[in-house]
């Protein structure tokens, strides 16, 4: 079979009761979607405000320390330093196939090769493409439109696994807690050596690799690849509380816990002007998130509508977009009340924007639909 199939199926066309029944039983949908989206927007200002509560505390507090030595002037004060990782020349072994690795982190990275269901929809066809790739993740081909052909494995034997030294982690004179293990990310490929001992059936390719395909170059549906990576990280920078002689997570007035470890040096305003940026990213992406489901919730809730407005010749697709139009104004505004509240406690200048914002909005759906609906007189 070739690596790449294309099936195209033409879809049924719905009838006037059927498109019906389907636009009213979206109606169910979009309150669904509507309580979800006001819900997450809701949510996500009110972490925004604690998160820059936090981020101002953080500047407040932070002491830039040496971690040449501990001072006991710094005791229970959040502290940011920098220095030469240190975990003791720690080695880290995958004993299932005999990897191992000076690190204090360890991943394998366990992929199979699996057919891949694409789907691209124009007028009354849909186009199901299958092509094949590495996936780490187990791809259930059941689901697909055409499962025939395109059998992916139900399971494989081994698993993707994180392996972290029991060594304590150091950065000078201060120790860290063991929870920093998991902020070392694995930055570097671990070359595989030829004749170590591995499963029955598995070999290593390109010094990568170990596989247990056939032909490495051209694997069949099925067969799994290996790799690994580890942590390399020589100089690093810490964020943290100091309790004796050790960094751990610190305590904001809002009861979230932050620590922090990055590769290289910086002091404790770059780290927390890291988290700030983190924070804003998480922001916008829940906004942009909750907003879009807000959006589609008012164009399920009207979907009746466009699906009457939509037989009627010629103004149908005129009419339908104005609804398009008024769908996203009104859920935009939505959006901006919840967004406006949410703020109202913390920021209310903003809030009163928002609020200004929205009155805008309203009144220029009032104007439009008011030009729509009476006819412009003439002019003498």
């Amino acid at each position: 079979m070739a690596s790449n199939d294309k099936v195209v199926v033409t879809n049924e066309k719905q009838g006037f009761l059927s498109k019906m029944t389907s636009s009213f039983s979206g109606i169910i949908v979009g309150i669904l979607m509507l309580i979800g989206g006001i819900s997450l927007l809701w949510w996500n200002e009110q972490n925004n405000v604690k998160n820059i509560k936090n981020v101002k505390e953080l500047r407040d507090q932070v002491v830039d320390v040496s971690s040449s030595s501990v001072d006991d002037k710094y005791e229970g004060k959040l502290i940011a330093t920098t220095g030469k990782l240190d975990y003791n020349n720690a080695t880290m072994t995958d004993s299932t196939f005999n990897v191992s690795t000076q690190t204090p982190v360890l991943v394998r990275t366990v992929e199979v090769y699996q057919w891949v269901e694409d789907s691209e929809t124009k007028d009354d066809k849909t186009t199901y493409t299958y092509s094949k790739e590495w996936s780490e993740k187990i791809i259930d081909s059941s689901e697909f439109n055409t499962p025939s052909g395109h059998e992916n494995p139900v399971e494989v034997k081994y698993e993707s696994e994180r392996f972290e030294t029991e060594e304590t982690l150091k950065v000078g004179s201060y120790n860290l807690i063991s929870s920093f293990k998991k902020l070392l990310s694995a930055n570097k490929n671990v070359g595989i050596e030829e004749g170590i001992t591995l499963p029955e059936g598995y070999t290593v390719y390109n010094n990568k690799y170990i596989t247990n395909s056939a032909d490495a170059a051209n694997p069949a549906v099925g067969d799994i690849r290996i790799s690994y990576t580890k942590n390399d990280y020589k100089e690093v920078s810490v964020l943290g509380k100091q309790t004796g002689d050790t960094i751990g997570e610190y305590t904001t007035k809002k009861n979230t816990n932050i620590k922090k470890l990055v590769e290289g040096e910086t002091n404790g305003a770059g780290m927390i002007n890291s988290i700030e940026k983190a924070n804003k990213v998480s922001k916008w992406m829940f906004r942009i998130i909750g907003v879009l489901l807000v959006v589609m919730a008012v164009g399920s809730i009207l979907g009746p509508i466009t699906t009457l407005i939509g037989y009627i010749p010629f103004l149908g697709k005129i009419v339908n977009s104005m609804i398009g139009v008024v769908s996203f104004l009104i859920g935009l505004a939505i959006s901006l009340v919840v967004i406006a509240i949410a703020w109202f406690a913390a920021r209310p200048i903003v809030s009163i924007i928002l609020l200004v914002v929205i009155a805008g909005l309203i009144a220029g759906l009032v104007y439009y639909k008011k030009n729509k609906a009476v006819p412009a007189e003439k002019t003498n």
